[in-house]
């Protein structure tokens, strides 16, 4: 175990990745060992859940410290998420200060139901007013991205189809990645794209 900095920001963060993790699992979004969770800690440093855990079950100290390279330099003695290049490349393209990841019936359904088109489109619904800077006439084209199973090429696939409006990447009959420019924010956006999401399945 290498030991975390006495840093109030690596703290918050981990508060903050842990209830958001218990909340997705209650949710049915982050059964087992799936998805990942991510805060960019500081220039260079990203705090992110470990590879091949339980996600319902993470304590404080589980979570890795992680540089630029995916090096871990403090936290658990494991190995950090295998899709942290996702997460590397996001916050590269974007203003994100944190990054969630979940897997959900809804949005693997819309992902395979709206593949063809490349992007799931919402309308006219009241929830799409969570979504930081848009409102009630705003369309939002959610776009869907390739899956892929090695970590480069899906970190490719995710930054070829990334829409700076739209703080969300769907992956084809994988899950969604949504962020946001506080750890609260990325929740929430979480929250709202599953909503939507599950709205578009249930209303086709």
């Amino acid at each position: 175990m290498r030991s975390f900095p006495d840093d109030t920001e690596v703290q918050q963060a981990a508060k903050s990745m842990l209830e958001a993790s218990q909340f997705f699992h209650q949710r049915g979004w982050l059964l087992g060992t799936c998805g990942n969770l991510s805060v960019k800690v500081a220039p260079g440093r990203i705090l992110v859940t470990p590879s091949g855990r339980d996600k319902s079950r993470l304590r404080p100290d589980d979570f890795l410290l992680v540089d630029e390279q995916g090096v871990t330099v403090a936290g658990h003695e494991g190995k950090a998420s295998e899709e942290l290049a996702v997460h590397q490349q996001i916050y590269r393209l974007t203003s994100a200060r944190a990054v969630y990841h979940v897997h959900s019936v809804p949005n693997n359904l819309a992902s395979h139901l709206w593949r063809q088109q490349g992007y799931v489109l919402f309308e006219g619904i009241e929830m799409i007013k969570g979504i930081a800077g848009k409102a009630l006439h705003d369309q939002i084209f959610l776009p869907i991205a390739s899956n892929h199973q090695c970590m480069t090429e899906l970190s490719q696939s995710v930054a070829d189809v990334l829409r700076p409006e739209v703080p969300a990447v769907l992956v084809h009959q994988h899950g969604i990645y949504a962020w946001g420019d506080h750890p609260d924010v990325a929740r929430r956006h979480i929250e709202i794209f599953e909503f939507l999401l599950d709205y578009v399945v249930r209303l086709r």
